[in-house]
């Protein structure tokens, strides 16, 4: 594998230090030093122990329970958590024929029963031709989809039409959660990054570098990259362990992963969802779910945190690394043979009015921001930003909630189909002409 030409530099750099010069090895390099003296002896005890996982553990559903395909019995698509991303080859081999890979962050979470309307019940319970399947989890953003795109880009999906959630959130002030990206760094997936031939090598050098900024060490970086036999080495030990350890996890998320409804163990074609209906029902549940409150909160949530404003005043002019790792994101699709298609999740107009105060022109700035975007790379993208005001579209400050699904999963079922939606925009849909439903916040005391 290729060598990023910062880790070579580097490299020279210690390598020409003046004669005579003490030179005391960092800790990194005192455990790849161990690492390299012990992966020798290692290397056949390696490979040993990844053939016995092979036998022991599921490497995908198929050889799962002696043999018995759990894909006729059990859903994959709509787990969410680490394991179920990190484990790119399990994950793409036991996803469903008709999914399509979503990368996002914490809109995943919620499911039923808090909101009946959500994937898992309109797609997964029927058999529509379009299943979602869930990549990520909270505070993943640009550049841990970008890596993550790039490891699946590899695998044998059945579809490389994918979607890309992305939250405003991740672009306030100081980059969103950008220093949550060290405790959620894969070393599985940036692996399978780098064995990505497709991704171009100043894509990689760009991750490579972020990766450093932000706290991930160069040791760890070459390990992944395999940069020198003793990088490889290194490798073949972590990966082992790191391997083993997600396997395990796998045994716990098929004993998780829903069982197939009925209707989906018979095959039979349900057809398109009717959408109309899931919006009545949206309404109807969503009013169920926020009683206590006229935001259209979830009553849990508003009960914990309606006194908590973690967005107040915040802006989307500090947030240029994050703009630069969006297109970074961009960047790796293109290059690894993905198409995808960009979800802009909105904002909740009335609890950013009356209490976070991020007026909206504020607002406006971001959406119109990522449009250009998606326009200058010739990408279809998914804008709710009308559905701001609309009651039941959140289910509380931030994530799609009732109606707010029931939007998403017709833009996405009508896009991956070649149709056509009055919420997509952009290349292949022309302008977005849909509006939400303008019932409640300021717009709608006006209306009045």
């Amino acid at each position: 594998m290729s060598t990023t030409a910062t880790n070579t530099d580097k490299r020279q750099d210690a390598a020409a230090a003046p004669e005579g010069t003490p030179l005391s090895p960092e800790p990194s390099m005192v455990r790849r030093t161990f690492l390299a003296a012990t992966a020798g002896g290692l290397a056949t005890l390696g490979a040993g122990l990844a053939a016995t996982n092979a036998l022991v553990l599921p490497q995908a559903v198929e050889n799962y329970n002696d043999g018995v395909d759990a894909n006729q019995w059990r859903l994959f698509d709509y787990v969410y958590g680490n394991t179920k991303s990190e484990s790119w080859e399990f994950t793409a081999t036991n996803m469903s024929r008709t999914g399509r890979l979503c990368f996002g962050s914490s809109e995943f979470h919620y499911s039923a029963p808090l909101i009946p309307q959500c994937p898992q019940a309109v797609f997964g319970e029927h058999n529509t031709g379009v299943d979602l399947t869930y990549v990520g989890e909270a505070y993943d953003q640009s550049l841990w989809n970008a890596i993550a795109a790039g490891a699946y880009a590899q695998a044998d999906i059945p579809n490389r039409d994918v979607a890309l959630f992305v939250s405003p959130q991740w672009f306030f002030r100081g980059n969103g959660a950008q220093k949550k990206f060290k405790s959620k760094f894969s070393y599985e997936l940036y692996r399978a990054f780098c064995d990505n031939t497709q991704v171009s090598e100043q894509t990689r050098s760009y991750v490579h570098d972020r990766l450093l900024a932000l706290g991930i060490d160069k040791a760890t970086l070459a390990d992944c990259e395999q940069a020198t036999p003793i990088d490889e080495l290194n490798d073949l030990v972590i990966h082992a362990q790191k391997d083993a350890k997600l396997r395990l996890g796998i045994n716990d998320l098929v004993s998780q992963a829903p069982l197939l409804s009925e209707e989906r163990r018979s095959g039979t074609w349900s057809g398109e969802p009717d959408w109309d209906a899931l919006l009545a029902q949206a309404d109807e549940t969503g009013w169920q779910m926020s009683a206590s409150n006229d935001m259209g909160i979830y009553n849990d949530y508003w009960k914990a945190h309606s006194k908590q404003v973690g967005e107040y005043k915040q802006s989307f002019d500090d947030a240029e690394l994050e703009f630069a790792d969006f297109q970074a994101l961009l960047d790796v699709c293109r290059e690894a043979g993905l198409s995808p298609i960009v979800v802009l999740i909105p904002m909740h107009g009335a609890w950013y009015d009356d209490r976070a105060y991020i007026d909206v022109d504020e607002r406006q700035g971001w959406y119109d921001r990522m449009i250009d975007i998606c326009d200058q790379n010739g990408l279809p993208y998914a804008d709710f930003q009308s559905c701001e005001y609309e009651r039941y579209f959140f289910c509380d400050t931030v994530h799609p909630g009732w109606r707010g699904w029931v939007r998403i999963e017709k833009a996405l079922y009508h896009h991956f189909l070649g149709q056509d939606d009055e919420f997509l925009g952009g290349k292949g849909h022309g302008q977005v002409t849909g509006q939400g439903l303008v019932t409640m916040g300021d717009q709608a005391k006006q209306q009045e």
